[in-house]
């Protein structure tokens, strides 16, 4: 264990409200005494490289971040253990302190009502360090474990924002306290262990699920890949705020991270497409958090057939993508759709268009969609939404329909369309007036629960299941009775015609211009 005093390079410091690391122990010409050089996390806070008069002490990575001050300045480390102990533990004086202060209010108020109870059970009750689950030593100046074996029920502990710099000490904080599951380092910069110590200090992290490193200053994602193989239980990674910029696809990545189900990369700067699918490779992953990352575009699979899924992310359900520069919204949905188990998304709206018209695309385009921006789609709303594709992209489906070679292409752009098709039937009445002319017909209709009747123009490959809902819409039926018999009176034969395959259009039966039809 380093000890609590011990001053070298790459230990963390603290003066008043900064951070810093040590990069430079020892003395400077013409000046009496030691020097401690430091490089501050907050670039602003320096004045100098390390570089004084000329002569090279240390290196910073910024130019205005270092400085050189005395030892006094530092403020003292302390070790996990007291840091808990100062804060969670209510001492006897406290205890009194407490009372005393009661009793003061109680007489001012004068409130006699008020009654002090048990003050000295709370303060065994706070004594007790097997009772807490739940610890924050947050800002404190922690660069040691101490004794925590009395803590024997913690279960999250958070040492964000304190003095800890290299894994040796966590490891031993980790394997004092069995329980623990959450570990949040967050806002600290530690040194990278030794190939011998990742195996060792991996028998010591084993039971922990949960690990926060935002701000930690990480630089890649091999050197996170790497630290990640002491961590072989680990089921939800934040690396928000550091500094990766891509994905590279390495052997250790699948057993190092194989079950990990949550990874925020939030405010880094991943934006190629490649480290995309290198993260589609990761097999237990289901959220996913890309906000603020600079992404373009996203881009799966060239191949995907519009009937298939991309084996990448195989059990993604969540995904979160504000703050992107996306360039085009209809091809993210797109290549959004060709995940397998993909629920919720939340992303920018399209400035360009309305935010319905966002909402719209996107319900409409990735047909497994659950929730979108956290609210949750209903079947209204898909229903609403999928008809509006199906008559934005009619023109251009028709274009290419008698063209295999592009209708193909086309399907592979608009993966939803096969299906919409499927289910609403040729788009042709929204085509040009020139073309739907000789394709349409005029119907009668007839409610036979209560003689009314309608009458309407519809084209003749519309199929049943489009014409039943254009039937409730008409006749002010509620949506419960979406599933109609219809019947086609046939007027030379004088008989009625169940029309029971709904996917089938009119002239499947061989609906006429004028024919009634019966629903019940």
């Amino acid at each position: 264990m380093i000890l609590q005093n011990h001053l070298e390079r790459g230990v963390r410091v603290k003066v008043g409200q900064h951070f810093g690391t040590i990069r430079y122990v020892g003395e400077v010409p013409n000046t009496e005494g030691e020097w401690i050089g430091i490089e501050w996390d907050d670039p602003e806070r320096g004045k100098h490289s390390g570089n004084i008069n000329g002569v090279q002490y240390f290196q910073t990575r910024l130019p205005m971040s270092g400085s050189m001050i005395r030892s006094e300045k530092l403020t003292k480390f302390q070790t996990l253990e007291e840091a808990i102990t100062e804060k969670y533990i209510m001492t006897e004086d406290t205890v009194r302190m407490d009372s005393e202060m009661i009793r003061a209010v109680q007489k001012q108020l004068q409130a006699s009502v008020f009654e002090i109870v048990g003050m000295e059970k709370v303060g065994g009750k706070q004594s007790n360090l097997h009772q807490l689950v739940d610890v924050s030593v947050r800002y404190c100046p922690v660069n040691a474990a101490g004794a925590l074996r009395s803590l024997v029920n913690l279960q999250m502990l958070d040492v964000s924002s304190t003095l800890l710099w290299n894994w040796t000490v966590v490891a031993n904080i980790a394997e004092q306290i069995p329980t623990l599951k959450e570990l949040n380092l967050s806002n600290n910069r530690f040194v990278d262990p030794y190939e011998e110590q990742i195996s060792v200090f991996a028998q010591k992290f084993q039971n922990i699920r949960k690990i926060i490193l935002k701000n930690c200053a990480l630089g890649s994602w091999t050197e996170l890949v790497r630290l990640a193989r002491m961590w072989p239980a680990v089921e939800f990674l934040s690396l928000e705020a550091n500094d990766i910029h891509s994905v590279e696809d390495e052997a250790p990545y699948f057993v190092a991270l194989s079950r990990l189900k949550i990874l925020d990369l939030q405010k880094n700067a991943i934006r190629d497409v490649d480290s995309l699918r290198n993260l589609g490779k990761l097999p237990a992953l289901e959220g996913l958090f890309l906000n603020g990352n600079g992404i373009r575009e996203l881009r799966f699979s060239e191949d995907c057939p519009h009937n298939e899924k991309v084996d990448l992310f195989p059990q993604l359900r969540s995904l979160y993508l504000r703050d992107n520069p996306l360039q085009d919204q209809c091809a993210t949905f797109n290549e959004l759709d060709k995940l397998a188990h993909l629920e919720h998304l939340t992303i920018d709206s399209d400035p360009s268009v309305s935010y319905e018209e966002t909402v719209s695309r996107v319900v409409g385009s990735i047909g497994g969609l659950r929730m979108f921006n956290r609210a949750a789609i209903c079947e209204k709303l898909r229903r609403d939404s999928e008809c509006d594709m199906w008559k934005l992209y009619a023109t251009q489906w028709a274009e290419v329909r008698n063209d295999a070679q592009r209708l193909k292409a086309f399907f592979k752009t608009h993966r939803m369309y096969p299906r919409l098709m499927e289910r609403l039937g040729s788009p042709e009445q929204f085509l040009p007036d020139t073309r739907k002319a000789s394709n349409m017909i005029n119907l009668q209709l007839v409610n036979e629960m209560t003689a009314q009747r309608r009458e309407k123009k519809v084209p003749k490959r519309i199929n049943l299941h489009t014409l039943q809902n254009l039937i409730v819409k008409l006749f002010g039926l509620p949506e419960s009775m979406s599933s109609l018999q219809l019947y086609l009176l046939d007027r030379k034969r004088k008989v009625r015609i169940p029309l029971d395959n709904h996917g089938k259009s009119l002239d499947f039966y061989s609906v006429e211009d004028n024919d009634t039809i019966a629903f019940e």
